[in-house]
Order: C-alpha cells, then sequence, then structure tokens
C-alpha cells in the first residue's frame, strides 16, 4: 500500500547555500557562538553583504553584543 503513494520530492540542495552554512558556522566557532537561529542571522547577512565577511563579523557581532545587552537589562 505504501508503495502506491507517491514518493515526496527532496528538496534540492543549492550549492551556494551550502557554502553560505560553512561560512556561517566558521564565524559562528570563531565567535564562540552556536545555534540555528544565529547561523540564519548570519547567512542573511552574508547575503546582504555579498560575501564580504570582514563586515558580516562586524555586523553580526553588534547584533549578538546587542541582544546579550538587551537580555540582560530585562533581567534587572
Amino acid at each position: 500500500m505504501a508503495e502506491d503513494r507517491p514518493k515526496k520530492k527532496e528538496k534540492e540542495k543549492d550549492p551556494e547555500e551550502e557554502r553560505m552554512k560553512e561560512a556561517a558556522n566558521k564565524i559562528l566557532e570563531e565567535m564562540g557562538l552556536k545555534g540555528a537561529s544565529k547561523r540564519r542571522l548570519v547567512m542573511k547577512l552574508i547575503a546582504q553583504y555579498k560575501w564580504d565577511i570582514d563586515k558580516v563579523r562586524y555586523k553580526a557581532k553588534r547584533a549578538f553584543i546587542t541582544d546579550r545587552y538587551n537580555a540582560a537589562a530585562e533581567h534587572v
């Protein structure tokens, strides 16, 4: 019976997206961070700044500092 159902189409992996994930993981590792949401943010920054990794590092660092500051301010 399961053979009668059409198979789900596997999403083809985009090589550009794979490169972006690897670069994002490398940046997060350098910063000592991990997490899927942070990786998605870094991937968006990579696309936005057209692979200017230094600018991506700077913007990501600023975003994560702001996020930590806001989280700390909520607890006070």
